[in-house]
């Protein structure tokens, strides 16, 4: 039993789950991509003996790891292909945690950037500027925050995917799975029947399930005559 129905050819919930979840890791990473170059935060600042200057502080400049998290979403976008199962889920999860850190600057940069030093500190601001004013910008943050929620939801559908596979691999089993079962259970009637117990006789399904299979139901049973012996001989 594949993925795709086989009536309709349409990709089962599984693929369909891992479908979504690339397209939303890659808009995750596209999204991290683009803030880690955008301009977060504009720092004045004067020395008293030139002009004022202003120093752009970078996405990168104020989360340096961007672009690694970024760099992870597109990974667990190719592993999850390879994975199933337990491990499927633990990337799942990392994945959502990633997403979740990964909302963690911008959320200080939309409450707090313009009020806060940490740019002038981020970008090694020489000792001889004295900060004059903070500006930042909030669209920035609001990208990565879209890229955090890409990021959760692209999980939630890798656990899906990772479900949806374990509930295939219960239901659905491999024809020779299918043959070793059958044989178990007609050979274990035959030996009950052997052995004189009263297990119950197997279902017409069952022996036809059998004989589709090159399974022979009959196959050594003991040969009955009618309940009777042979005689044997006659002496004339």
């Amino acid at each position: 039993m594949t993925e795709t129905s086989a009536e309709t050819g349409a990709p089962g919930p599984n693929r369909r789950a891992k479908a979504i979840a690339s397209l939303l890791l890659i808009a995750a990473a596209g999204v991290l991509w683009g803030a880690s170059r955008m301009t977060w935060a504009e720092v004045y600042v004067e020395d008293g003996l030139s002009e004022p200057r202003i120093f752009a502080v970078t996405g990168s400049d104020w989360s340096p790891w961007l672009v690694a998290i970024a760099l992870f979403f597109l990974a667990a976008l190719v592993v999850q292909f390879v994975l199933h199962g337990i491990a499927l889920r633990i990337v799942a999860v990392v994945v959502a945690l990633a997403g979740i850190a990964v909302a963690i600057p911008a959320v200080t940069l939309i409450n707090s950037g313009a009020d806060s030093m940490y740019a002038a500190e981020v970008i090694d601001l020489p000792a001889r500027y004295d900060v004059v004013a903070i500006t930042s910008r909030t669209g920035a943050g609001i990208l990565v925050l879209v890229a955090a929620a890409c990021a959760v939801l692209g999980a939630i559908a890798m656990l899906r995917s990772a479900s949806s596979a374990s509930k295939m691999s219960s239901k659905y089993t491999s024809p020779a799975a299918r043959r070793e079962e059958l044989e178990r259970r007609v050979f274990a009637e035959r030996e009950a029947r052997q052995a004189g117990q009263d297990s119950g006789a197997a279902s017409e399904r069952e022996l036809w399930e059998a004989l589709d299979h090159g399974v022979d139901p009959t196959d050594d049973l003991p040969e009955t005559g009618g309940g009777q012996s042979d005689p044997g001989p006659t002496r004339g």
